[in-house]
């Protein structure tokens, strides 16, 4: 053992003078290796921080939430004609929820208005396209809304049909740039509304990117039905009682099933998600980036691996006559084999060791410039490209060490 390793120790040092002596050759043969590495910490690096936002967004909503919608929440590819002629949410469903699901603790639906070509406006202030969406008082809690000033509307209000609005942090900064919008009438598709609340400002998306949910004008559904009767697609929100999430999913599928007639032996026409569920349909996704980066990177590593296996074969080459001497001084076919192994799979991790060096540093400079980018490498990047790295010097190293443990000794030595 401690022979082994004092060998091993041996061929390191001289795959290093050997390195060193050609700095230029080196350096070319590993470019390959070096871009694959710094292809996968990259990448990995950016969809890390990418998944980390988008975790963060969805928790914040609280991890006992269900959403039910008749659309999938996230979908790859075109959509089956199955799920476009699926028909929509209605009211009753809901009602008939909050009656027969004992470990649902809050349930209540909403609408979002199309607003495309519409304009929110105050003074000279405008937004276009405002994202308006109707919802009953009880969403504030299930949506873990915090008001940043004034107030949510109240039943009385949605009941009566008031025309009242709460605005999102970014609405309320376009339309109230100077501030003090509570108590102002703003003007949204023709329709005048008072502004009782704006809402704290959420977390930002991936690459410091705008939440969706700080551009929402909410307004009371009982208001926006009263002025777009014709919207009558819902979604849902629900909370679960607290350590009930399975049994609350469990028991509104059932009643959604009977509720839009469903039978047996058919899918589910409506998708419901949770916190984890909307996590994992995102990770699908990432998941799928993540497999185009590796054939990148594997494409990258074969590049590499051809120019060490080239350069090893030229390396036995001119050290023939180098091989029969150690062979004739009692050199065995495995230390000639280990030594040019050694020697290709340094060169690799080297040339490995040098993408994670140049992929962290990359990082931080982007990070200077765009200080939003939530860009972490994950421990399985690091890991993995060393060891691809590594694994490249073996399988590319092991023929042309292979050639050079086969030589004839005799014939090595007569080598000029």
């Amino acid at each position: 053992m401690k022979r082994r390793l004092v060998a091993t120790i041996e061929n390191v040092r001289l795959a290093f003078d050997t390195l060193l002596a050609n700095r230029f050759r080196s350096f070319l043969t590993v470019l390959g290796i070096f871009i694959g590495v710094l292809l996968v910490v990259t990448v990995a690096s950016v969809l890390n921080g990418f998944r980390q936002s988008v975790v963060d967004q969805v928790e914040q909503f609280g991890t006992n939430n269900i959403y039910i919608y008749r659309m999938p929440f996230m979908q790859i590819g075109p959509m089956s004609r199955e799920m476009r002629l699926r028909k929509e949410l209605k009211l009753a469903d809901v009602l008939a929820i909050r009656e027969h699901c004992a470990a649902v603790e809050i349930v209540t639906p909403g609408i979002q208005v199309p607003t495309f070509l519409k304009r929110a406006s105050y003074g000279k202030e405008q937004v276009d396209s405002p994202r308006l969406r109707g919802v009953f008082p009880d969403n504030v809690e299930v949506a873990s809304r915090v008001l940043e000033a004034g107030r949510f509307f109240t039943d009385q209000e949605n009941e009566h049909r008031v025309a009242v609005v709460v605005l999102g942090y970014a609405s309320a900064q376009a339309l109230f740039p100077n501030g003090e919008a509570v108590g102002k009438q703003v003007l949204i598709d023709g329709h005048k509304y008072e502004v009782v609340g704006t809402l704290e400002k959420r977390k930002e998306g991936p690459f410091g990117a705008q939440n969706e949910e700080d551009t929402l004008f909410l307004a009371p559904y009982w208001t926006m039905r009263r002025f777009y009767p014709g919207v009558d697609d819902h979604f849902i929100a629900a909370r679960s009682k607290s350590g009930e999430l399975q049994q609350a999913i469990e028991q509104i599928t059932q009643v959604l099933r009977k509720q839009r007639r469903v039978r047996w032996n058919e899918p589910n026409n409506f998708e419901i998600g949770t916190a984890d569920t909307l996590i994992e349909s995102f990770d699908a996704i990432v998941f799928a980036t993540m497999a185009v980066m590796f054939l990148l990177s594997t494409v990258g590593f074969m590049v590499g691996g051809v120019g060490v296996m080239n350069i090893m074969l030229v390396s036995v080459k001119e050290r023939t006559r180098e091989i029969g001497l150690r062979k004739a001084v009692g050199a065995r076919r495995r230390d000639i084999l280990g030594q040019f192994l050694v020697e290709a799979m340094v060169l690799c991790v080297i040339g490995g060791a040098l993408g994670l060096v140049a992929g962290e540093g990359l990082l931080r400079l982007v990070s200077l410039f765009l200080p939003n980018l939530a860009a972490a490498t994950p421990m399985w990047a690091r890991l993995f490209a060393f060891a691809g790295s590594a694994s490249v010097g073996l399988f590319f190293g092991l023929w042309p060490a292979w050639k050079a443990a086969s030589l004839d000794p005799v014939e090595a030595l007569r080598w000029e």
